[in-house]
């Protein structure tokens, strides 16, 4: 039987990351995990087998022996992202500078495949520099490395997940729920479909070079959180924020630690978050996708609030 190959995957210890991480382990391959703490990582290594999983010391903001953790694999995915900006982590950095330098010390002969999850929406022209960040760190990648492809999930839901989670939490503590961009509207995706996808673009011969992907269903931001209140079999009053209140709600919120709501991503709700059809997803990768109906009440009760 053939050996398996060897896998980077970067920003390890995200909500997507960790769920493939634990596919690709049952799959036989052998996984390096780049982190900036592995002592509080080594939850990694009980997913796969002795030694299948190194949880390695590594600090993104430093690329001077980013090639250590690269040298040995045939393939490398790219999770890193962060949703929010703080005092040391900007998205120019996180998005774009590290994937630009990433892709352009790849070794054509070894790295095989580069994989890079992105988002959604990507576009040059946003006023979101979350969005900026992503379509210039997406161009660096292209004009680096013949051998990328690019994944473009909507929201991912699913255990641990960093959407309906915070809202839950947020229900719990509020008789009212006050919501901007109600009527943005949503292709969410369930995270064991998006880790099958990546898996099957990883298994594949010739991939395409852009996925975007998206759930079964379209939902505005408001059905999203009513779906959640009937999972939870909860009743709270929706307010609509008008601009005004939406730009006030986002400067208070983004003073928060953990914001769940700043001025970047009132940018972002501008616009919708579902696919464009311009290319290939869950559909010609071969892969049934779930409800959030389906998916999240049999998770959102373990991780309530009380």
């Amino acid at each position: 039987m053939a050996e398996k190959k060897t896998i980077t995957v970067f920003g390890g210890t995200g909500f997507i990351a960790r769920n493939l991480i634990a596919k690709l382990a049952k799959k036989g391959f052998k996984i390096i995990v780049p982190t900036r703490n592995p002592y509080l990582h080594g939850y990694l290594k009980p997913m796969g087998e002795p030694g299948q999983i190194e949880v390695l010391k590594f600090n993104p903001f430093d690329f001077s022996n980013l090639n250590e953790f690269i040298k040995s694999s045939e393939i490398v995915v790219n999770c890193i992202g962060v949703l929010f900006e703080k005092k040391n982590q900007k998205f120019d950095h996180i998005h774009h500078l590290f994937p630009k330098f990433l892709t352009s010390i790849l070794d054509k002969e070894i790295t095989k495949k580069f994989i890079h999850i992105s988002a959604l929406g990507v576009n040059k022209n946003s006023n979101s520099l979350y969005i900026k960040s992503k379509f210039q760190g997406e161009e660096a990648i292209i004009n680096n490395y013949k051998n990328s492809i690019i994944v473009r999930p909507s929201i991912v839901f699913g255990i641990n997940d960093n959407f309906f989670n915070l809202f839950n939490k947020l229900i719990n503590l509020l008789p009212i729920i006050p919501l901007a961009g109600a009527k943005t509207k949503f292709q969410p995706c369930y995270v064991g479909d998006v880790t099958d996808a990546i898996i099957k673009i990883i298994e594949q011969i010739n991939p395409n070079k852009v996925y975007e992907l998206g759930g079964p269903k379209i939902y505005t931001f408001k059905e999203l959180i009513e779906t959640l209140l009937v999972s939870l079999k909860k009743k709270r009053f929706i307010i609509e924020l008008p601009d005004f209140a939406a730009r006030l709600q986002a400067k208070i919120m983004q003073l928060l630690p953990n914001p769940l709501l700043t001025e970047d991503q009132l940018e972002i709700l501008k616009s919708d978050n579902t696919c464009s059809n311009q290319y290939p997803g869950f559909k010609e990768l071969g892969i049934s996708t779930r409800t959030v109906e389906t998916i999240l009440p049999n998770y959102i009760f373990s991780q309530v609030i009380r």
